[in-house]
């Protein structure tokens, strides 16, 4: 029986030297665990920052493009304006050339002189 006893503690000591160097395998691996996923979380603050960054990029950009456009709906505005008077004056003009080329032929037909 004495026999068999030392049997199982040298079978019992193996084990629990193979528990231990497992045990040990694994602290290893959830160390380099721990490790990469400490880096996973500093990569994704950073991928967080810059993504705020660029969130707040297109807003200043998209505002930009309102101001643009409201900026080129006056100027359309004032072109129509602009346009609307140019066309006042140029019938302004037709009727003041009207008005002196019937002066001229009148003078031309003999009509009064003022």
């Amino acid at each position: 029986m004495l026999t068999g006893l030392r049997c199982s503690n040298r079978q019992t000591r193996s084990a629990i030297g193979r528990l231990s160097v497992q045990t040990s395998a694994n602290t290893a691996a959830i160390d380099r665990l721990t490790e990469r996923v400490d880096n996973i979380a500093v990569q994704q603050q950073a991928s967080t920052e810059l993504l705020d960054h660029l969130v707040d990029r297109v807003d200043r950009m998209v505002s930009a493009i309102g101001s643009h456009q409201e900026a080129l709906r006056l100027v359309f505005q004032q072109h129509n304006e602009w346009r609307e008077q140019m066309r006042i004056i140029q019938t302004e003009i037709r009727d003041i050339w009207q008005y002196l080329n019937n002066q001229l032929r009148n003078r031309g037909n003999g009509g009064g002189q003022n």
